[in-house]
């Protein structure tokens, strides 16, 4: 690793800000600190972010030492399925539009749609110094939001870059849905993309060099570092600042008599929903991110060991419940569209659309309810109970009064002992290289596949818009136990349908309820029914 590790002065200094490798601030020489005044930037090469490394093996040198650690989000693509799925209306008494075939118009003459402004909120427009949580009041919050929201509204150089971000972002939305169509897991693709988007929307905001990439910082990266917003009750003041904002804009839309009055407000509530979809991701439920960075010498450290929590937590999901008594399992980032988490993306529909509902009931009135009493919130986990320590694996910190607890094995996710004599950088040592355990409760994916019978199919009439001759199909399945669900194992080879339809199929079973999946070619799985332990057969008479 070339500079990192010769001679401390040789460490990389940019405006005061000295950049030097993590593993260096172990070493026996140590990293040393030229003048007073200086901040010391610490980055760590990609195999800290190995989740499960090979046993015996250390981790490879890096391409590039200097390596900034990604953003810890739900994935571009996924916030923008996520909003564009939602229904706007303008006219009482018209039907509403699927929000992504409408266009709202911003001040700086972009044109986005509902979906493309939630994945742009945040993650790549705000202002990285001015957390909107930070805020010591309501009104103080709801001006950051609009100082956030306006970084990419009212700015006339926000209009060619917003673009250039969603071009990259094509690339992951294009290779999900390739994912999808193969019957794959997205957060495969996900994983294989790594941080090579993350490069280039670094350097689209005004990041990057001949060093790195990802070092100076972007706007990307720096709201990435300080993203206190995208987390927990922090992420329930930021969007309760947004929605807030948004509603006040539908009082001025209605008075004013202006469509486009309107069309901000919904705007405004895209950019405001990013944090309200951070709320159903587990690796932003439960995770003290603020008071980690606050205890832990130096913060950038502390950020660091926040990823691991945040991967465990978003990797094997979390039981969660809500205000309206519902119980769900809830996924994390690049798992949105995952089997897994079917009935979290139920949820989070319900949520964006209550919100977005809310823009046009305002509208209507010419009332701003009271925050207490927004539609979204009843959707959203109560992060008290999730942090309880009954119902969930043990999380790998939590928050004991003003002080932040440990777990004792980090390596076993369901060691309950909590430790409070623990540090940084030796937390660091233990988790860099770390091979953790499966959560109690987990479910291993069925090894194999449904099969058709032969005589088993039901029908000899071709139906719209699947069952025709020339089309094929084949079926997966899945493992459930109360809120616990598997992935789904393999699938079955295709069938090719001609005189014949809607077959029955053999299912294996291991005395678990099963869900079952069906993929038409060239179309997206499906969920379509779920059998009983007992039960070795399923005949598929869904349309």
């Amino acid at each position: 690793m070339s500079g990192l590790h010769s001679q401390s002065q040789e460490n990389l200094k940019h405006d005061g800000r000295i950049i030097a490798d993590l593993d260096q601030l172990f070493s026996e020489r140590g990293i040393a600190m030229v003048a007073n005044g200086d901040h010391l930037t610490l980055v760590s090469d990609r195999s800290h972010n190995r989740k499960h490394p090979t046993p015996g093996m250390s981790p490879a040198a890096p391409e590039n030492p200097r390596q900034a650690q990604p953003a810890l989000r739900f994935e571009g693509g996924e916030h923008t399925a996520i909003g564009d799925a939602a229904l706007l209306r303008f006219t009482k008494d018209a039907p509403a539009v699927p929000a992504w075939q409408v266009q709202l118009h911003l001040p700086n003459g972009l044109a986005l749609t509902y979906g493309q402004i939630v994945s742009l909120g945040g993650d790549f427009y705000g202002i990285p110094d001015q957390p909107i949580c930070d805020g010591a009041t309501p009104a103080d919050r709801l001006q950051r939001f609009i100082n956030a929201f306006n970084s990419l509204a009212a700015l006339p150089a926000s209009k060619a870059e917003a673009m250039l971000i969603l071009g990259v972002m094509q690339k992951e939305i294009s290779a999900a849905n390739q994912a999808i169509r193969d019957g794959k897991q997205p957060h495969e693709v996900y994983d294989a993309l790594g941080d090579t988007l993350s490069e280039e929307w670094n350097k689209i905001t005004g990041g990057g060099s001949f060093v790195s990439a990802l070092f100076p910082l972007g706007r990307y990266l720096k709201l990435a570092a300080n993203n206190t917003d995208h987390f927990g009750e922090w992420a329930l003041l930021a969007y309760i600042a947004g929605h807030t904002a948004a509603l006040q804009q539908a009082v001025i839309a209605r008075n004013s008599g202006d469509e486009k009055q309107l069309e901000l407000a919904y705007a405004m509530n895209a950019f405001a929903d990013h944090y309200l979809t951070d709320l159903f991701s587990a690796g932003h439920l439960r995770i003290p991110r603020k008071q980690l960075a606050a205890v832990v010498t130096p913060s950038d450290l502390g950020s660091l060991v926040t990823r691991f929590m945040h991967d465990e937590d978003s990797k094997y999901g979390l039981n969660v419940s809500n205000a309206n008594g519902d119980q769900w399992h809830i996924y994390g980032d690049k798992r949105y569209f995952d089997s897994v988490d079917s009935a979290n993306r139920k949820q989070l529909k319900l949520a964006v659309q209550r919100s977005v509902d809310e823009v046009f009931d305002t509208f209507q009135s010419d009332v701003v309810p009271a925050p207490s009493s927004y539609l979204a919130l009843k959707h959203v986990p109560d992060l008290n109970a999730v942090k309880k320590p009954e119902g969930n694996f043990s999380g790998l910190f939590v928050l004991d009064g003003n002080q932040v607890l440990r777990r004792s094995d980090v390596n076993n996710l369901n060691d309950t002992q909590r430790i409070d004599n623990w540090w940084g950088w030796s937390t660091y040592l233990l988790l860099k290289d770390y091979t953790p355990n499966k959560p109690a409760g987990y479910l291993e994916p069925p090894t194999a596949a449904p099969t058709l019978q032969a005589d088993g199919w039901q029908s000899q009439t071709p139906s719209e818009p699947n069952w025709l001759p020339g089309n094929a199909v084949r079926y997966a399945f899945s493992y459930t136990s109360g809120l616990n669900e598997s992935y789904i194992g393999p699938w079955s080879t295709y069938s090719e349908l001609s005189e014949w339809f809607q077959p029955t199929l053999n299912v294996p079973g291991n005395g678990s309820t099963r869900n079952i999946f069906r993929q038409f070619r060239g179309g997206s799985p499906e969920l379509i029914d779920s059998i009983n332990a007992q039960a070795a057969t399923f005949i598929d008479r869904n349309a």
